[in-house]
């Protein structure tokens, strides 16, 4: 077996963890890439279902304050 003109072990470890850290950009970037839409949809979903309740809850204020003026009214006493 021929011995290898250029040993040096110091420069075998450079490589590999200049190649474990590319590795590791590489997977956390996919995993980023791959979990920002569902974070994305998760936060839609929650300010959907905030913007419901509001509405839902501003109806029915809304309905309790037609219902005091038509207490109150003149026109609509018996």
């Amino acid at each position: 077996m021929p011995k290898p003109v250029l040993h040096a072990p110091f420069l075998r470890r450079g490589l590999l963890l200049a190649c474990t850290g590319i590795g590791a950009v590489v997977v956390l970037s996919a995993i980023s890439l791959t979990l920002l839409p569902l974070v994305m949809g998760v936060g839609l979903l929650v300010a959907w279902i905030l913007v419901a309740l509001l509405v839902v809850w501003g109806g029915i204020e809304a309905l309790a304050a037609l219902e005091r003026w038509l207490e109150r009214d003149p026109r609509f006493q018996r």
